[in-house]
């Protein structure tokens, strides 16, 4: 018991060290703080979640393999229920198929059940880290919120990943997100597959936007960072001008502005920047994809 309360108060100490504003708003490392990109200021708590609920919807970007990035969307979650304000939560993690078993069954009957049984009944795909979206999903489930699926289902991505027909976008958009997709994938991704590619991500985008649209206000939505980017993302898909919010990681030493993806525009990239620490990662990621295209 006392191991337990040892690990709780530790967990309770980490989460907190990542709140902005809990040691000074003007500390001169930016890693645990907030700033808004649009105004140059740095934000406190309060005034950070002064303007998520001055939002008409959230957008939560983040690093899939980051813990502290998932403690900090819960944590985002909880403060605007607590004051009334959220009207939902998507996520990119679950897709269109799932979303029939979550309308289906009121949440107070699948936050109570085992994960092994929760994880089959939503046919929960491998690829996201149970461990680290489960407590997402009961968190929403336990509020009493609708959950709504963002992502299409897996055939229709391959499906459009395989047709390889370039979408229609402004051409400073198309480059910009050819380039992350070359990026996401080390570089090893041939040219080829690109059209294809960016099509799948376009489609993604479109669908996460009217999963947020379809929620009541203020609704959240968590998914990768590239989406959550205000000038090439979901935002651009959406009926209001939702706030996109960018958990971003800071490299110790590491400038913040150099951490901060270019924008196609003249605005930021995100309207706000929380940087973080980064993950602990114990594996090269692009050795899988070499792997993977050999």
């Amino acid at each position: 018991m006392q191991r337990r309360e040892c690990l709780r108060a530790l967990a309770l100490l980490t989460l907190t060290a990542a709140i902005p504003g809990r040691v000074s708003a003007r500390k001169p490392f930016a890693v645990h703080q907030a700033r808004d990109l649009r105004r140059g200021e740095w934000l406190t708590s309060d005034t950070l979640l002064a303007e998520l609920v001055g939002a008409p919807a959230v957008i939560i970007g983040e690093r899939h393999d980051n813990p502290v990035h998932h403690r900090l969307e819960r944590w985002l979650i909880e403060q605007l229920a607590a004051r009334g304000m959220l009207g939902g939560v998507a996520l990119e993690m679950l897709d269109q198929k799932q979303q029939a078993v979550i309308q289906g069954i009121p949440g107070v009957l699948l936050a109570d059940l085992p994960d092994a049984e929760l994880m089959a009944l939503l046919d929960w795909q491998r690829g996201w880290d149970w461990s680290a979206y489960g407590p997402l999903v009961r968190q929403a489930f336990q509020l009493g919120v609708s959950l709504q699926a963002g992502n299409l289902p897996r055939e229709t991505i391959q499906s459009l990943v395989m047709a390889n027909q370039a979408p229609s976008l402004p051409d400073v958009i198309a480059r910009a997100q050819r380039q992350a997709i070359a990026e996401g994938h080390c570089g090893l991704l041939p040219d080829s597959m690109l059209d294809g590619m960016l099509a799948a991500q376009v489609a993604r985008d479109r669908a996460m936007a009217a999963a947020l649209d379809s929620l009541p206000s203020i609704p959240v939505l968590v998914c990768g960072s590239g989406h959550a980017r205000r000038d090439i993302g979901v935002a651009l898909y959406t009926e209001s001008a939702p706030l996109c919010l960018g958990l971003v990681e800071l490299a110790p030493g590491q400038d913040w502005m150099t951490a901060l993806p270019a924008s196609v525009d003249d605005g930021p990239a995100f309207d706000i920047a929380w940087f973080t620490p980064p993950a602990v990662r114990h594996e090269d990621q692009c050795a899988a994809l070499r792997q993977r295209f050999a």
